[in-house]
């Protein structure tokens, strides 16, 4: 199968693969590997609309990290070039055997606790700068309430992390999506017409 049997020909690759959105989204994810290093942590891709038995599965997998992306708000600067603030939900979940290490856990950390969880987000992700995206910042960590989901032994630390005025300014990608548009518009105005 080749390339163009799945896409168009023309349409740009940076565009396919995100742009900054999926360098950003990349990133976040490699730094988390870095934090909370894979042979204790479990790392999978949040759903944008993750449903009970997606947290049961993923509380299954604690000490588990799940990030997604979340939004991407124009900013009063954007003007020609898209400029907006890129959002990042972040939940780390935890289990422990005794509900009483659930906050400072036991010094250990495959058993890390709430203190300490937020305390690495606050201290590896806020200020840290992803290049050609920006500097992140740590814009809450909280602890959704989960008593109908997990039990008493499970916790769920919740965090936005927000990179801010995030460019969309590949010039070259840019071009080529206008110059592939035109080419489908003029292909469309064809057919109408009835031309071949």
């Amino acid at each position: 199968m080749t390339d163009e049997t799945i896409s168009p020909a023309g349409y740009p690759a940076a565009i396919l693969k995100g742009d900054v959105v999926g360098v950003a989204f990349e990133g976040v994810r490699k730094r988390l590997r870095a934090l909370f290093p894979e042979d204790i942590f479990k790392h999978v891709i949040l759903p944008p609309h993750a449903n009970r038995a997606t947290w049961d599965a993923i509380i299954k997998e604690a000490p588990c990290v799940a990030v997604g992306l979340g939004s991407w708000r124009a900013s009063q600067r954007a003007s020609n070039t898209f400029i907006g603030d890129l959002t990042f939900p972040l939940a780390v979940l935890q289990t422990m055997s005794r509900p009483d290490d659930l906050y400072l856990g036991t010094g250990q950390l495959q058993d890390i606790g709430v203190a300490g969880i937020m305390a690495a987000v606050a201290g590896g992700l806020n200020g840290w700068t992803l290049p050609g995206v920006g500097s992140c910042r740590v814009a809450a960590i909280t602890l959704p309430n989960t008593e109908d989901w997990f039990d008493d032994r499970s916790v769920l630390v919740a965090v936005e992390l927000v990179f801010e005025g995030v460019k969309l300014d590949n010039t070259l990608a840019l071009a080529e999506l206008e110059d592939f548009m035109a080419g489908q518009m003029t292909v469309q105005v064809k057919k109408e017409s009835g031309d071949e």
